[in-house]
């Protein structure tokens, strides 16, 4: 057996001291040099090699049929290039006879190395000066509280280890001293010099981890902000040793290489990784960026059990933060694996369906005492543990409570307006959370699927703080994996804040001024992937007040800050990207409501509250003129009132509105999505309409065949006899035939008969899609007509075969080009 100067090599020479099998004091090795601190493994001749760690000279020890070689850790040393000779006396801690056979070592190295409980100091150990580290977690969620805090102090302590790459998306941090907020401690050595745990740091969003912030605004780090969504794919990318994330999220926003390449200061500018970091190219026609994948040499990450072999479920965490993808990138980056648990299992009792981290991509277990769970261990920093965030069990649903009649909600339910049921939506932080509300008041919230970043889906998704995971969600996947659902133009809609907006539509949350840093978190990869987007915020701050007043708004006084700048500070969204994109772009305040469309560079005044002047209370507490749109609407009045809306009905559309008819093949079309019969009167109503609409069309060309949608249809279980009899009977009357759908299985039906080319006039559907009767088609009137029309979401490279602004001529040739290879 010989020992190789390899990753696998060094990962494992360092794990022994932490296993027990070789104590701190018996690697000293009684060299007449007691500087040097050396390691023994033992491994197979066979066993593959790696390139992480550069080959060091070895001696061997002896010329007999087993051979052991001193290899040098340089992350518990200082320097030294001493090898050696292990005597008989130096190899006796391995047991007798160590020359023997094989048979002699009693396999007792594998079996204790498959031992990976450890303790957190033990376990930071392997930590050593120059590593590339990535943390799991999500802002106050899954923090490895225990092994961060035990890192923070290790160098407090040895001053080791020191220039760290930390990669991290979302957090974790408490907004105060926990988290990664342990790692961002300098040192002053005696001669003067400092010495800093951190050299770099890549992160998604700095504002709950405000120490590593700190280092990052007084230039001591290099730093980048990047989306959430590309560092989360940079890490998988790096799992299978690709180049890096490829996309075009972030193209015109700060992380495009051409404005800021997403650097946070000047250090990151200066940064021979800067270059490299994100790049941009050109790809089958489309301009794509690169998020270089980083190879990773330590993961800290987080679950709920382990077995002795290294095996982590997640039980109890309210997320799953990525943890598979960063332990397999460390893994096959040659580097180390480090979980933090709550508690131990006997091995073989885990259920393998319920593992989301293998044993192999496991080095160390740390195992928080039981005493220690809610300082170390909690669901998050805010709660200790709550079931029904964790998927253990449902609670009542009870009542959302009703916002009051303030600003927010005035907000809310404007923004609620742009709401279709059956939509997939995204609420981000803050204002966005009162759109929740709303859906509830307005009994609308079970019509919706709400959803957030790091993978939740359903339910109703946590606030504030406790961002992040969903009451009652009805299922969670994977960080990396929602990112590519939203990336995708997965998302239906997106509610999200604005810190501020430009004239040409530009909206800044991820940075307010030189000496404040936030970072975007998933808000780029949401707001550049989602075809409907609403941008909710006030239209001043800092001092304003405002109320309702006879179903109209009154400004009682005006913010002293205006949010509708000239120039964003950092663009986080940009305006033209998404005129390129085809995006429908609001932007929502409790006064006046705002679009940006391909008509004009400026963002256009499109509603205005009742009671609002203006001039006074719009353009003048702007820094720029909007356009004005001739057409300029009065924003509803129910909004200011102080009871429920009632909008069901508006936005469900009546019976007549559910119906389409294709004459060609004699066909109906119903979609009952949101209609629930309560009463023998609801079944009567529903019946009589339905009789109504149909009887005329069979009269004058006999029975019908019908293709009913029944997702979201709903009948009280004591009438589904009535309803069934009523059913049977407008059957026999009416209908050839029927054929009973749910969801995307009706509109796949539905587009069979839709996508034929031959049945479609072009200069018919052009003026269709020409919603405002220009004679010219946006990218936006394209992109939405395309998707209401034949549930097709145009890619970047169709809509720029059309251009911006797309004429009869164009739109014939483009739309016969792309529904022959939609078909």
């Amino acid at each position: 057996m010989i020992l190789h100067h390899s990753s696998i090599l060094d990962r494992n020479a360092r794990m022994l001291t932490s296993y027990g099998l070789l104590q701190r004091k018996s690697l000293q090795m009684r060299l007449e040099t007691l500087s040097t601190k050396s390691f023994l493994f033992l491994s197979s001749s066979n066993r593959s090699t790696s390139t992480r760690v550069p080959p060091q000279k070895v001696i061997p020890a002896s010329s007999q049929s087993w051979n052991y070689h001193c290899f040098r850790n340089t992350s518990l040393s200082g320097p030294s290039s001493y090898h050696r000779y292990f005597s008989d006396n130096d190899l006796s801690v391995f047991g007798n006879n160590p020359y023997g056979s094989p048979d002699n070592l009693k396999y007792s190295v594998p079996r204790r190395l498959k031992q990976k409980i450890v303790t957190a100091n033990d376990a930071v150990e392997l930590v050593r000066s120059g590593d590339t580290v990535a943390v799991s977690g999500f802002v106050t969620q899954g923090s490895p509280e225990a092994i961060l805090q035990a890192l923070g102090k290790r160098f407090e302590r040895d001053g080791n280890p020191r220039d760290l790459t930390l990669l991290f998306g979302g957090g974790p941090g408490d907004y105060g001293e926990r988290g990664l907020s342990h790692l961002a401690k300098v040192q002053t050595m005696p001669d003067g010099t400092e010495i800093s745990m951190l050299k770099r740091t890549i992160g998604g969003h700095y504002g709950q981890v405000p120490k590593v912030a700190e280092l990052v605004l007084q230039n001591k780090v290099e730093a980048w902000t990047l989306p959430m969504g590309s560092i989360s794919r940079m890490i998988r990318a790096q799992s299978t040793h690709s180049p890096g994330h490829f996309t075009s999220i972030g193209l015109g926003t700060y992380c495009d290489p051409d404005h800021l390449g997403g650097a946070a200061n000047e250090a990151a500018k200066k940064s021979p990784l800067h270059p490299q970091l994100v790049s941009k190219i050109e790809f089958n026609g489309e301009t794509c960026l690169i998020y270089k994948a980083l190879p990773i040499d330590v993961a800290i990450i987080r679950g709920t059990t382990a077995d002795s072999q290294g095996n982590i479920t997640m039980e109890h965490e309210s997320l799953l933060c990525d943890q598979k993808i960063t332990a397999a990138a460390a893994k096959n980056s040659g580097g180390i694996v480090i979980a933090q648990v709550k508690r131990i299992a006997a091995d073989g009792s885990l259920k393998s369906r319920d593992i989301q981290v293998p044993g192999p991509f496991v080095d160390c277990v740390v195992v928080v005492d039981e005493k220690d769970h809610d300082e170390l261990h909690g669901m998050s920093y805010i709660t200790k543990h709550s079931p029904a965030l964790t998927g253990e069990i449902k609670i009542p649903a009870g009542e959302v409570p009703p916002m009051s009649l303030d600003i927010r909600k005035f907000i809310a339910r404007r923004a609620f307006f742009e709401v279709r049921p059956n939509q997939v939506v995204n609420l981000g932080i803050g204002l966005p959370e009162g759109v929740a509300s709303v859906a509830a008041e307005e009994n609308m919230l079970n019509y919706l699927t709400l959803s957030t970043e790091p993978g939740s889906f359903g339910g109703l998704p946590a606030s504030g703080h406790e961002f992040g995971p969903a009451f009652n969600a009805s299922s969670l996947m994977e960080m990396n994996q929602m990112f590519d659902f939203y990336d995708g133009g997965g998302l239906d809609l997106c509610f999200l804040g604005a810190a501020q907006i430009s004239k040409n539509g530009d909206v800044n949350v991820s940075r307010m001024s030189s000496d404040r840093l936030t970072g975007p978190g998933g808000f780029v990869d949401i707001s550049q992937s989602t075809k409907n987007v609403v941008f909710m915020t006030p239209l001043t701050t800092k001092g304003l007040r405002v109320s309702a007043v006879h179903d109209s708004l009154s400004i009682d006084h005006e913010g002293s800050i205006k949010k509708f700048v000239n120039r964003v500070f950092e663009k986080t969204f940009s305006g033209d990207e998404a005129v390129r994109r085809g995006q429908k772009v609001f932007y929502v305040t409790e006064r006046a409501v705002f679009r940006r469309t391909a008509d004009h560079d400026t963002i256009e005044l499109v509603e205005v509250a009742p009671g609002i002047d203006v001039q006074k209370d719009v353009i003048y507490q702007m820094e720029f003129t909007p356009v004005v749109s001739p057409n300029l609407k009065i924003m509803d009045r129910r909004i200011y009132r102080d009871r429920i809306m009632d909008v069901t009905s508006e936005i469900f559309g009546s019976l007549v509105d559910r119906c389409t008819y294709h004459e060609n093949d004699h066909t109906m079309y119903l979609n009952l999505f949101g209609i629930t019969l309560n009463t023998v009167d609801d079944v009567e109503w529903f019946m009589t309409s339905l009789r109504g609409m149909i009887r005329p069309i069979v009269q004058k060309k006999g029975p019908i065949d019908m293709v009913i949608n029944y997702d979201g249809f709903d009948v009280s279980k004591d009438l589904e006899s009535v309803y069934l009899d009523e059913t049977a009977k407008i059957e026999e009357e009416l209908y050839k035939s029927v054929k009973r759908y749910t969801g995307h299985a009706f509109k796949r039906a539905k587009l069979k008969k839709e996508m034929k080319i031959e049945d479609w006039n072009p200069n018919k559907l052009f003026d269709e899609f020409d919603v405002d009767h220009s004679g010219f088609l946006t990218r936006e009137e394209l992109r939405n007509g395309f998707f209401e029309k034949f549930q097709i979401r145009l890619k970047q490279n169709q809509l720029d075969v059309f251009g911006n602004k797309i004429d009869r001529t164009r739109f014939v040739h483009g739309i016969t080009q792309i529904l022959s290879t939609s078909t």
